[in-house]
């Protein structure tokens, strides 16, 4: 759910500045127009720290397996809703006691799980062809397997990255315990000996000297330099979009990028195809999943296309954004009506591609980390011993 502040004007041509709370502007759009507004600018809160309630990969793969297994088996949707309620975390008890009022009240299941805003839209949809395909117990296992190797994959990502960023954080350690309390030690003993000091253990010296007498100066710049940063690249849509492009045109860094993007939009449009979803709608939505507004907005070219009757591989391949394989294969798919089975081999092989370059990834950049601390460590310490060598050597 995002928050946005809108400047609106109401039939009596008022000037009012009003705060909404949607996931999708187009859904704000749509509360001016049932409300007679006319919207003058849209724009999107950012909070500095993202605090929201949203829903986990993990809780959601439980709640889809547990509403599957429950439809599957004949249950009742409101008894449903009561026997997974009674065992939910305290997190979910609210978001299913809102569902099952809603449904109590004469709404759909798709208009009650729309009306908690605590599910994407990706999440609806499927909810939808489900509903009216009465095949609710089939999509609800495919969100749940969906939803399962998402938090797998972040899982893995975050286990793998563990050892460097401790290595990161013990080469800050060390370099910093070396300037704050070793090196004034050695700097009385040049001083004490009159020994000749070198031009980079001056240097060290010197930002020993600096860090020591203004360690609350630069903790105030950092962390103010920091939260500016975050507020400014929050707030600047055209900002965080060049950085987002930067970002794709670094030789690994893109490459796994991208990786994850045709990743993630294979999927979803995969588990949309396959519940009936049509498929530009599916390519909207799944367009959305990825949740980057750039590629939103490329992907939302290549649907124009579609809508005017182009292939859906021509049209994929027009924006310059996903691998040629993918494009082969969806090319393929579609010339020969199997779209649905062609993407479910798409997604096991970029599945497999993305675990291996992840893992690849991060032993590059696990083994950079080392070479760094080695050298910022050892030029440390090389520093501080060569005025004692000289010394020595002259005698």
């Amino acid at each position: 759910m995002e928050s946005y502040k809108c400047i609106v004007y109401d039939e009596e041509n008022k000037r009012k500045v009003i705060d909404l709370d949607f996931e999708y502007e187009e859904d704000v759009l749509k509360f001016a127009k049932e409300n007679n507004l006319k919207v003058s600018s849209i724009k999107k809160r950012r909070p500095i720290f993202n605090l929201s309630q949203k829903l986990k990969d993990k809780e959601l793969k439980i709640l889809c397996k547990e509403i599957g297994i429950l439809f599957e088996s004949g249950c009742e949707i409101t008894r449903l809703l009561e026997v997974i309620e009674a065992q939910a975390s305290k997190k979910l008890k609210p978001i299913l006691r809102r569902i099952l009022r809603e449904i109590e009240s004469g709404n759909s299941i798709t208009e009650s799980f729309k009306n908690t805003r605590a599910f994407s839209r990706f999440f609806i949809s499927l909810v939808h062809a489900g509903e009216i395909s009465s095949n609710l117990d089939q999509v609800m296992y495919s969100l749940s397997e969906y939803y399962d190797k998402e938090a797998k994959l972040k899982s893995k990502i975050i286990s793998i990255s563990i050892y460097p960023i401790i290595l990161a954080v013990t080469t800050v350690g060390s370099v910093l315990s070396i300037l704050l309390f070793i090196m004034p030690k050695y700097e009385a003993i040049y001083l004490e000996n009159n020994i000749e000091i070198p031009a980079i253990t001056r240097g060290m010296l010197f930002l020993s000297s600096f860090i020591r007498n203004n360690y609350i100066a630069i903790l105030l710049v950092s962390f103010t330099s920091v939260i500016i940063s975050v507020y400014i690249v929050k707030n600047n849509q055209e900002l965080r979009k060049e950085l987002y492009k930067l970002f794709l045109r670094l030789p690994k860094v893109g490459e796994l990028m991208l990786l994850n993007i045709t990743n993630k939009f294979s999927k979803s449009l995969y588990i949309l195809t396959k519940s009936g979803v049509e498929i530009v709608s599916a390519i909207d939505i799944s367009a959305k999943v990825i949740d980057k507004k750039y590629i939103y907005e490329m992907i939302c070219i290549a649907n124009e296309s579609v809508k005017e009757g182009n292939s859906i591989g021509l049209s994929l391949s027009k924006i310059n954004l996903f691998p040629q394989l993918f494009i082969t294969m969806v090319t393929i798919g579609e010339s020969t009506g199997r779209l649905e089975e062609t993407l479910d081999t798409i997604n096991k092989f970029y599945e497999n591609e993305l675990d291996e370059k992840v893992e690849i990834g991060t032993k590059y950049f696990e083994n950079g980390i080392i070479l760094i601390m080695g050298i910022i460590v050892g030029a440390t310490v090389v520093s501080m011993v060569i005025p004692m060598f000289n010394t020595i050597s002259s005698f």
